[in-house]
């Protein structure tokens, strides 16, 4: 089976507390991912199948239900429609990241911010206005 490797071409991404944010430049969509985000999105740095996520989580997990799983699944399927994942090979197995200071499992949360899309697409040098500058955007048809 193919696997998935985070697009990190115009992504970027930092770890706070266990919460997951990311800023896509291309689409100017913002992320916060929270409860095992952080886990699947260490795993998701190198080509993976999400089989073999899906198995590093019950390894760690043992008492994953099959709605967990199903949380996982959604997951990874909202990542690949917002354009986060790429198909990738070869894979590599995962290896889990540190669960030690983590009591149970909660499922990946993924929260999508469109808020600053426009600010965040702006290109500083050649999208604003000349006699305005920074952050006029300049209208559509203006030289």
């Amino acid at each position: 089976m193919l696997g998935v490797v985070l697009d990190e071409t115009n992504l970027s991404s930092e770890i706070f507390d266990g919460e997951v944010v990311a800023v896509n430049f291309a689409t100017g969509k913002y992320y916060g991912m929270k409860g095992s985000a952080q886990l699947i999105w260490e795993m998701l740095r190198k080509p993976v199948d999400p089989t073999m996520i899906e198995t590093a989580l019950r390894t760690g997990y043992p008492d994953l239900d099959d709605d967990d799983i199903a949380s996982v699944r959604g997951f990874l399927d909202l990542l690949a429609e917002e354009g986060i994942l790429l198909p990738a090979s070869p894979i590599e197995l995962p290896k889990l990241p540190d669960i030690s200071s983590r009591a149970s499992f909660m499922r990946p949360e993924l929260e999508i911010h469109t808020d600053l899309q426009e600010l965040i697409v702006l290109d500083p040098i050649h999208d604003v206005d000349p006699g305005g500058g920074w952050p006029l955007r300049r209208e559509l048809g203006d030289s």
